[in-house]
C-alpha cells in the first residue's frame, strides 16, 4: 500500500465499482452518508451483489474502510487483500468491512486481512474487523484474518447483530462452514447476537475457551481467546 487514504470506500451495485465517500456510525446506524466519484483501484472485480477480491489493498484513517450493501457476497478468489483502519477517534465506531444486512464471505485460495489494531480504549468505542449490522454473516470459504486492537468491552474481530430493534429483527447470526478463520480481539473475538454462532461439521477450533479440538458442530454466542498472545484459529478437516 503506497498511501494512507482519508475516506471510506462504498461498493456500488449499479456500476460494480468502488466509490470514494464518508460516513459514521452512531447508535448502530450509519449516519451522514456521502458517496462520490469512482476510485480506480486494482485487486477486484464485481458484478451485482458479488465483490470478488484478487489482491485489493486499502488503508485509511476513516472510521469505516469498506461499506457494502446488504445481501452482498465477498469472493476471496486469489491473492492477498488487505483492508486496514488507522483509528483517529475520539470514541470512533470502527470497522474494516461493514454491511447493513446479510454478508457472505466465500472463495478459494484468496486471503482477506482486516486490520483495526490501531484501536484503543482512548480512541474507539466499537472495534470490528468484519461487521454485519442487523444481518447474518456466513463464512463458507477462503482465508479470513481479522485483527482488532484492545479497545474496550465493545470489541469483536468478527461481529454480527445489534440491539436497537430486539427480538427476531435483531438478526445477528454467524455461521462458519468452511475456509479458514484466524482472529484476535478482546474480550469477544468472534461474536454473534442472541447465541447464534454456529461452526459447522468437521471444524477444528484452536485457542478458544469455549471449545478446542474437532467437532461435528458447535453452537454458542461467542468465541474468546484463551492465550491472548495467540489467535483463535478455525479450520475444517479435508
Amino acid at each position: 500500500m503506497d498511501k494512507i487514504r482519508d475516506y471510506t470506500l462504498f461498493y456500488c451495485v449499479e456500476d460494480g465499482k468502488l466509490h470514494k465517500g464518508s460516513c459514521r456510525e452512531e447508535n448502530e446506524v450509519l449516519q451522514d452518508i456521502v458517496m462520490g466519484e469512482v476510485v480506480e483501484m486494482d485487486g477486484y472485480h464485481a458484478s451485482g451483489l458479488e465483490l470478488t477480491l484478487t489482491g485489493l489493498q486499502f488503508e485509511t484513517t476513516a472510521d469505516i474502510a469498506l461499506v457494502l450493501p446488504g445481501d452482498a457476497t465477498i469472493v476471496l478468489e486469489s491473492g492477498i487483500s488487505r483492508i486496514q483502519v488507522h483509528a483517529r477517534g475520539p470514541e470512533a465506531n470502527v470497522a474494516a468491512v461493514y454491511t447493513n444486512g446479510d454478508l457472505t464471505i466465500t472463495g478459494g485460495d484468496g486471503t482477506l486481512i482486516c486490520d483495526t489494531t490501531s484501536t484503543t480504549a482512548e480512541n474507539c468505542l466499537w472495534s470490528r474487523c468484519i461487521c454485519a449490522r442487523y444481518g447474518d454473516l456466513t463464512i463458507s470459504g477462503g482465508n479470513l484474518e481479522a485483527y482488532c486492537g484492545q479497545c474496550s468491552v465493545r470489541a469483536g474481530a468478527v461481529y454480527a447483530g445489534g440491539r436497537l430493534f430486539g427480538g427476531e429483527r435483531q438478526r445477528g447470526a454467524i455461521t462458519i462452514t468452511g475456509g479458514r478463520v484466524s482472529a484476535c480481539a478482546v474480550p469477544h473475538t468472534i461474536r454473534a447476537t442472541n447465541d447464534k454462532l454456529t461452526i459447522g461439521k468437521g471444524s477444528i477450533i484452536a485457542n478458544s475457551g469455549e471449545f478446542s479440538g474437532s467437532a461435528e458442530q458447535w453452537h454458542g454466542s461467542y468465541l474468546a481467546q484463551v492465550d491472548l498472545t495467540k489467535n483463535i484459529e478455525i479450520s475444517f478437516e479435508k
